[in-house]
């Protein structure tokens, strides 16, 4: 059972440097013309405007959906940090949406 937890933690560092690496790359590519960099920079406003807005509701509904987790939990059959696990889930699909729309 050990062997798994250290070959998904191997395997999360191996895909965070691969990420790094193709974002690296990715921003040393050329912009193009001044007319593509305009619409480019539009394009990232808005997406950044998009997760803002999208953030703001998904946290409203992890809270109360961690909240009905915590209070919900058995403790014969299940725990309050099964709501722990959920947040910290929710934060890094987040932090991952977020990251892939700056790279791109």
């Amino acid at each position: 059972m050990l062997n798994i937890i250290y070959f998904s933690a191997a395997a999360g560092v191996i895909a965070l440097l691969f990420t790094a690496l193709k974002s690296s790359w990715v921003s040393k590519q050329e912009v193009g013309t001044d007319r593509m960099a305009r619409i480019a920079e539009s394009i990232a406003k808005g997406a950044m405007a998009f997760l803002k807005a999208e953030y703001k509701v998904l946290s409203g509904f992890v809270l109360v959906v961690a909240l009905i987790l915590a209070f919900s939990a058995n403790p014969e059959t299940s725990s309050w940090m099964v709501a722990i696990s959920f947040v910290v889930g929710a934060i890094c699909s987040g932090l991952a949406g977020f990251i892939g729309m700056k790279v791109a």
